[in-house]
């Protein structure tokens, strides 16, 4: 089994280009990427697709739209080797009660990408479900978190609710936190000040995704 990692926006933007290819039949401009996610100007779009050609997720061809999606078959390899890497323990799942990396918890270790976390303290939890489909993170892909209490409105977090560990999108709003899925299928889960067992664990950095 091999591993792709991209960051969680980068996920985003990729699987944003997939579903323009397929809605429209040619990929999205970068002025359209852009507008898309709010970014002011083009140059961060630009610099996230050249990250993804980069790291073989795309390919640009001639023309100002010319991007072609490869398939994850033909990006398959490792993330890093041991040598440069740092080893990441993997978590089936997180409840509450216990240690984080509760012995039980524990699926192995993976090395990846050391800039990723940049010495802090960080896990990779397997997903399970599709309430993030629409965020690019899909059942069994494996998310990075780097460790923190806190998260910005918007951000990808890994959070305690009800005694499991749940990935969302964090949304602050009018002195209100809710716990935003990406799917229709899935209800927004709104944390009140009763919620005393909630507890954000981590930001989502990075996306891994099994390849067989």
């Amino acid at each position: 089994m091999h591993m792709n990692t991209i960051t969680a926006r980068q996920q985003e933007i990729l699987t944003f280009i997939q579903q323009t290819v397929e809605q429209k039949g040619y990929p999205p401009s970068l002025r359209e990427i852009a507008g898309h996610f709010g970014m002011v100007g083009t140059r961060g779009a630009f610099k996230h697709v050249a990250a993804l050609i980069r790291k073989g997720h795309l390919r640009k061809g001639p023309g100002a739209r010319a991007l072609e999606v490869i398939s994850q078959s033909q990006t398959a390899r490792a993330v890093q080797s041991k040598s440069a890497g740092r080893a990441i323990p993997i978590l089936g799942r997180v409840a509450a009660g216990q240690p984080i990396l509760a012995e039980e918890n524990l699926l192995g270790h993976l090395t990846v990408d050391p800039s990723l976390v940049r010495g802090r303290e960080a896990f990779l939890l397997k997903v399970k479900g599709k309430s993030m489909r629409d965020a690019g993170i899909l059942d069994g892909d494996l998310v990075l978190v780097k460790r923190q209490a806190d998260a910005d409105s918007g951000e990808i977090v890994v959070a305690m609710v009800e005694g499991e560990a749940t990935v969302k999108r964090l949304i602050k709003k009018r002195g209100s936190l809710i716990l935003q899925p990406e799917n229709p299928d899935f209800d927004p889960i709104v944390i009140t000040e009763k919620d005393a067992s909630f507890q954000i664990l981590g930001k989502v950095v990075s996306l891994i995704r099994p390849v067989v």
